[in-house]
């Protein structure tokens, strides 16, 4: 007598086949991976592996005005910010370098093993974000931080927090958007600054404002204008400079 066929685990996430027919009702996919089905387990590795341009993207775009000096990495999206510098980038890259701290930290201790370490800094108890840090050190600290995450994505689509940790990194929510909106608001491609990437200037009314980074000559931060030579009051981008640079 042939064995009877095994019952599949369908997909914790609820995913279905598209029916063939009317007729026919959608079909549970299987969880092949833990408590997920292909579909999820591949869509998070996917996503793990854009992280890292990602986080690069957003950091360049603080520097939208100047990203020419500061980093290849540029791209289009943002929040339409007319500020010459766009802190929409720093709160978002803050806010997904934290998700991930977050879920590395909650897997570590799941698993029993050490968390990886990275610096950040936190209001109180709560991690807010990576320390100040350039275009190419958040990509590293991204990818340590992905890496880690991929290495341990079997044991994670298996473990108490998959489908949390699924929906938290691939949608997100208001207040810590997930990567495919990431992606969609700030791109992972690189690509040359434009001149529309810079800035109404308030007193000569040029768009020539941008953001000139410390260098050997002047090791402070600015925002000028190039045509008339307008410079931002010192105050007003102390802050800013403070929570970019430390």
């Amino acid at each position: 007598m042939r064995e009877p066929a095994a019952v599949e685990t369908p997909c914790a996430r609820g995913c279905t086949w598209a029916p063939a027919s009317e007729d026919e009702a959608p079909r549970p996919k299987p969880a092949k991976h833990g408590h997920l089905c292909n579909s999820c387990f591949y869509r998070l590795t996917g996503a793990l592996k854009l992280v890292p341009d990602l986080m690069a993207n957003m950091r360049a775009q603080l520097f939208s005005l100047g990203a020419a000096e500061y980093s290849v990495r540029v791209s289009g999206g943002g929040d339409g910010s007319p500020a010459p510098l766009n802190l929409g980038p720093l709160d978002a890259s803050d806010a997904l370098f934290a998700k991930l701290i977050g879920w590395t930290e909650v897997f570590a201790e799941e698993f029993d093993v050490r968390a990886p370490t990275f610096p950040t800094w936190a209001n109180g108890r709560e991690v807010q974000g990576s320390k100040p840090v350039t275009v190419e050190a958040a990509h590293d600290l991204a990818a340590r931080m992905t890496g880690w995450l991929t290495d341990r994505l079997d044991e994670i689509a298996g473990s108490r927090g998959a489908v949390a940790f699924h929906d938290d990194l691939i949608y997100g929510h208001e207040d810590a958007r997930g990567v495919h909106t990431l992606c969609a608001m700030y791109g992972v491609e690189p690509r040359p600054i434009r001149q529309a990437d810079k800035r109404e200037c308030p007193v000569c009314g040029a768009h020539d404002v941008f953001a000139k980074l410390p260098d050997t000559l002047n090791p402070e931060y600015s925002i000028m204008c190039d045509r008339c030579k307008w410079i931002e009051e010192p105050e007003k981008v102390a802050k800013t400079s403070a929570r970019l640079f430390g």
